[in-house]
């Protein structure tokens, strides 16, 4: 499970080091898409590969089904890492996500996620009102003891 938060640096190549236990939970290297909040998602091999596999499975017919298969796989790249541990985010990644030299990396469980420092800010700021968190979220079951 990817968790936690990190902040690191983009060299002027465009790499980024990616956490050791990141890596570990995606040894094959990743998949890097644009994520559906102005951000970077970043999928190990086997949980892109199950998402490709249900978008095949909907309708190329239906034109919202033809505009998230354009989404996803246009802006995707299968990315490895190198000796010391980083990837190369092409640049129209990082334009995509408004990443210069400094970026958030975030995880969200099954994947993470790659934000602009700026944006991360304002997108944290968004949690941090619990009345609106409350109304926000109370449909959904978090509990630990399951459904």
């Amino acid at each position: 499970m990817f968790f936690g938060q990190y902040e690191h640096n983009i060299d002027a190549k465009g790499r980024l080091t990616i956490p050791a236990s990141f890596r570990e939970q995606a040894p094959e290297g990743i998949y890097l898409t644009e994520g559906f909040d102005s951000n970077l998602i970043a999928y190990p091999k086997q949980h892109f590969e199950q998402i490709a596999n249900n978008l095949s499975e909907l309708s190329i017919t239906d034109p919202e089904t033809r505009a998230l298969r354009r989404l996803i796989f246009s802006n995707a790249a299968m990315l490895t890492y190198d000796t010391a541990g980083r990837i190369l985010i092409p640049a129209f990644l990082r334009a995509t996500g408004q990443i210069n030299d400094t970026c958030m990396i975030i995880g969200v469980g099954d994947s993470f996620e790659i934000w602009s420092v700026e944006l991360w800010s304002l997108e944290a700021k968004s949690h941090n009102d619990p009345q609106k968190n409350s109304n926000r979220w109370a449909a959904i079951n978090i509990s630990a003891r399951g459904n």
